[in-house]
């Protein structure tokens, strides 16, 4: 099993930037985390080498395992039908790596305003932070049985990492808050990450709120973000 070492402390952007612009040689990655977020920690069983399990699973194969696609039904009330498969991602195979950028580093510290006054600063056995749900054995996703993989989930997470400059910066509950410095601009790709997203967190489209996004309507959303926010219900 993975070990874990946990330092609480104050969010200080002082410590945050260094402590990120460092995990990678460190190996010590620091993550917000919101009261009650570890509340679940341990129900799922994880791997003994949690971060090699990451480096073996395939996020593309991951996204379209949980594509909903076709199985949205013709009285789907967003109106627009999922298309069958995920659609073209306009960034292939060959992308630059966004995940060390400066402004990739730069935009998760100005992101640290926004988790509130009971997030605690929080240093994890990890290089990124896409790899600390994993780490941490975070269980917010646990109502949705098909997601119910640390693993998977992180794969995910660094493949937008790698291709968005989304880092992730606060942990919750049942929620993950990430910053993203690189985000998708044409419609191609904000229509790819908006499908991302749906295949990612059901939630995403439906928030249960009374409101219910549309591709199409979600991607515009999207457009030149700075900031993700997913919700498991």
């Amino acid at each position: 099993m993975t070990q874990t070492t946990t330092d609480h402390d104050e969010v200080d952007p002082a410590r945050y930037g260094p402590l990120l612009r460092d995990a990678r040689r460190t190996g010590r990655c620091p993550v917000l985390l919101g009261s009650g977020a570890l509340e679940m920690a341990g129900v799922l069983e994880q791997p003994d080498d949690v971060i090699a399990a990451i480096d073996r699973t395939d996020a593309e194969e991951v996204l379209a395992g949980w594509w909903p696609g076709s199985a949205c039904l013709p009285e789907c009330p967003c109106g627009e039908r999922l298309p069958a498969e995920l659609p073209p991602d306009p960034l292939g195979d060959t992308y630059p790596d966004l995940s060390r950028s400066p402004e990739t580093l730069d935009d998760a510290v100005d992101l640290l305003g926004e988790p509130g006054p009971l997030a605690t600063l929080t240093v994890v056995d990890a290089t990124r932070p896409a790899d600390t749900p994993a780490v941490l054995g975070w269980a917010g996703f646990c109502n949705y049985h098909p997601y119910q993989d640390h693993v998977r989930l992180s794969a995910v997470l660094r493949r937008w990492e790698d291709r968005y400059g989304a880092l992730l910066v606060h942990i919750d509950r049942s929620r993950l808050h990430l910053s993203v410095a690189h985000p998708p601009t044409t419609d191609a790709a904000c229509r790819r990450v908006a499908a991302e997203h749906f295949a990612f967190c059901p939630d995403q489209q439906d928030p249960q709120n009374g409101d219910f996004f549309t591709l199409s309507r979600y991607a515009e959303m999207l457009r030149g973000t700075r900031s993700w926010h997913f919700w498991w219900d």
